[in-house]
This record gives C-alpha cells, structure tokens and sequence, in this order.
C-alpha cells in the first residue's frame, strides 16, 4: 500500500481504493488495525482515477502515480489523515486507556464533519428521533404516552430552562417528577410513574444513540410509591341485570350493553371487539384471534353462555354493528349503568407524591369497556379455574400482570368466610 504508520506502537494504518477502476473519481479508505482486529471506513477523500492506482509489480500498486503533478498535493492530503489519527489516538489512550478503533473511527468522523455531534442536537430533535426508531413497534396508544411525555417535558422546559442533555441526572429528575409532575399537575403517583417511566425509556436511547454522553446510574432515578388503584369487576347478580336490562327504547345504549356482555363473555379488550364478530376467525368451539395491543393469539372457548350470546348478536345486527369510539362507549355505558340501578358509593385512598388523598365515587362511575375484561379475570378465578388457562385466553404472559386484573371486594371477603365456617 501507498502509505502506513505506525500510531504509539498500538495501531496500524494503511489507505486503499474502494473502486480502483474508476473512470472518474476513486473513494479512499483507511484501514486502522490492532492485534486483535481491523476496521475499514472511509477518509472522505477522492482521487481523480487516472492518477490512481498504478500497478508497479505483480502483487503491488500505489494509490497515486509517483512524478505527477497531483503527487505532492495528494501525499500532503494522506500525511494529514495520518497525523489526524494519531492525534486522536493519543488523546484516547491518556491515563493509560485502552483505545477502540471505533472510538478513533467516530471521532476522526467527527473531525471532518461526517458525523453531526449528538449531543448538538436539540432535545425536540433527539425525542423525535426516539419516536421514529420505535413507532413501528408502539401501538397506537403506547405512540400516545410517549408523545404526552414529551410534552409535559416541553411544558416543563418552559418553566425551568431548556433542556441540555449535559444536565439530565438524578437531580433533573428528581425536579420533573416533585415540582412538575406532583406540584404542578398534582398528578396521582400511577400517572406520574407512566410519563417517568416513558422519560427513562428516552434516556435509555439518548444514551444508545451517544447523545447522552456521560454516565447515568439509571437505578437511582426512582419512581413514586403507589397505592393499589382502586378498581372494579362486576359481581355475577350485575352482569345478570345488564343482559336481562331493557334498553329497546334506546338502541345506542342496547348496542353498547350487547358489546360489553361480549367482553366480560371472552375477557377480551375493546379493541378487540370487531375481530370477536368476524366469522372467519369463528369455529365450533373457539374464537381464535391475534390482539390488537399486544399481537398475543388466543382462542377463546365458546361455552354456553358465550355461544346463546353470539347468535343473538348475530341474529340483532344481520348488517354488523356500527363502530363507535371507546370514548363514546365509556360515556353510554355508564348511562346503562345509572339505569342498572350501580350506585354504590366506593371510598379509596390514591397518593400523590407523599400526600394521601380519599376520594369517593359511585359505582356507575367507575365502571369502563376495561371492567368487562377485569370481570371476566375475577369471575373466572371465583369458579377455581386455574389462573394459567384464563391467562391463554386473555393473553397475558406473566402472573403480575393478571393479578392486576382480579379485584376483590369486602362482600368477597365476608362471602369465602361465611362459606369456610359454615362447614
């Protein structure tokens, strides 16, 4: 080769042609070599081809022509490069370290402004660049967290100075999470752990990607302590009033009471609702389908209260239902629910920061299109089926996820109890 050197007796350098038959222009490489491995990239350098790459013996070339008039330039232009890397390869191996050869890469990179410097990039750029390398992967709702993180960070920017990537640490967060989240928004802790815990996801990439540079121990960025949040699955005598309610008076309300019997039926999302109706994913004795949210495959047994129920929907709705948003569906559903006769009043505890506050609601108020999947979880349990085979049918991978969905009330208490002393 036409040139190499010897960098602090640790690392070899030599350049060659990428296409040495070039009719016009040839790209230059470097070739940076230890004992353990070699890295090729390439120096941003060009040479007009006809100056290149001239075979002297069998076996041996130089990159360009001796005793021209490009010599002296392109020489000149070769011995910079060199001088360049060792330059870099001494200010990596201070204090005795060991250097990377892709460290000498990026950093030579840099030097010629091949590589934009990351941490140079605005906070807005870096956060887009975290949402684009992972939407594909996000369901529309995760997508919807983490664009809401991003602007509580904004919001919080405003009030406390830009965001410098220097000056995210273990104090920066500490100050989104006790003034902005707690004082500011006096969120709940479970809605304040959900944007963290999306700003921590963030800080993983930044650190990926280089564009946070310095060390973060990402165990001592801590969430709140949470309370349980206080939520409902509906007792057997409920979903009994709900299927024999009389809604023919207001069929937005009785389409809607038809879809949530089918979810507390197959413990099935929302979400789902529309691939539990499709025929071609209907057999005998399952209803197989790939979730919406997840992308889990489940087939749900069409037992007997299920499959009466099916035909029913089918035989009411010949054309199918209609969609309706699950922000609409919630509100309906609650209609039904005041109609049900659901006013037992409830009294929780939620904690926000180290604040506990009691809150008080009515039934119908707490129930959603997620009760029906938690009744479904809660139910099934109540009749001693094994916590695994629920699990096949509403999808969930771990135990701690599922437990979340099984919710037990003071009635269930004193109702296992009597049973217990009563033998």
């Amino acid at each position: 080769m036409y040139l190499c050197a010897k960098l602090n007796a640790m690392i070899h350098v030599s350049f060659y042609l990428l296409t040495p038959d070039a009719k016009s222009q040839s790209a230059v490489y470097v070739s940076i070599s230890n004992k353990i491995s070699r890295l090729r990239f390439a120096t941003g350098e060009s040479f007009i081809a006809s100056y290149c790459n001239v075979r002297k013996k069998k076996g041996t070339k130089e990159l360009v022509r001796r005793n021209t008039t490009f010599y002296m330039e392109y020489n000149s232009r070769l011995n910079a490069i060199r001088d360049s890397l060792i330059g870099i390869e001494m200010d990596l191996t201070k204090n005795k370290q060991k250097c990377k050869l892709e460290q000498v890469r990026e950093a030579f990179y840099l030097d010629i402004g091949k590589r934009k410097d990351e941490t140079l990039i605005s906070f807005d750029e870096a956060y887009r660049k975290f949402l684009d390398a992972s939407e594909s992967t996000w369901s529309d709702n995760t997508q919807k967290k983490f664009i809401s993180t991003f602007n509580h960070l904004k919001e919080f920017e405003k009030i406390n100075g830009e965001i410098i990537f220097d000056k995210i640490n273990e104090d920066f967060w500490n100050l989104f999470r006790d003034k902005y989240l707690v004082g500011k928004k006096k969120f709940s802790n479970p809605s304040s752990n959900k944007y963290l815990k999306g700003f921590k996801q963030f800080i993983k990439f930044a650190k990926k990607k280089n564009i946070i540079k310095h060390d973060i121990d990402l165990t001592d960025l801590k969430y709140l302590d949470e309370i349980e949040p206080f939520k409902i699955a509906l007792k057997d005598h409920e979903v009994e009033s709900l299927l024999y309610l009389d809604l023919t008076k207001a069929p937005r309300l009785d389409k809607v009471r038809d879809l949530f019997i089918l979810e507390i039926l197959t413990g099935q999302r929302f979400s789902d609702i529309e691939k539990l109706l499709d025929k071609n994913h209907i057999s005998d004795t399952n209803i197989t389908i790939y979730q919406q949210k997840t992308g889990e495959r489940v087939s749900i047994p069409i037992h007997p209260k299920l499959r009466t129920h099916l035909a029913y929907i089918f035989d009411k709705y010949p054309k199918g239902l209609p969609t309706i948003t699950n922000q609409k569906f919630n509100a309906y559903l609650k209609e039904i629910c005041i109609l049900a006769g659901f006013d037992k009043k409830h009294s929780w505890v939620t904690q926000t920061g180290k604040q506990k506050i009691k809150q008080t609601d009515f039934r119908y108020n707490l129930i959603t299109s997620h009760t029906g999947r938690r009744t479904f979880c809660t139910l099934a349990l109540k009749q001693k089926i094994d916590a695994e085979l629920i699990m096949k049918v509403t999808g969930h991978r771990k135990y701690d996820q599922f437990r979340e969905y099984v919710k037990v009330d003071d009635a269930d208490v004193e109702e296992a109890f009597e049973v217990m002393f009563a033998k």
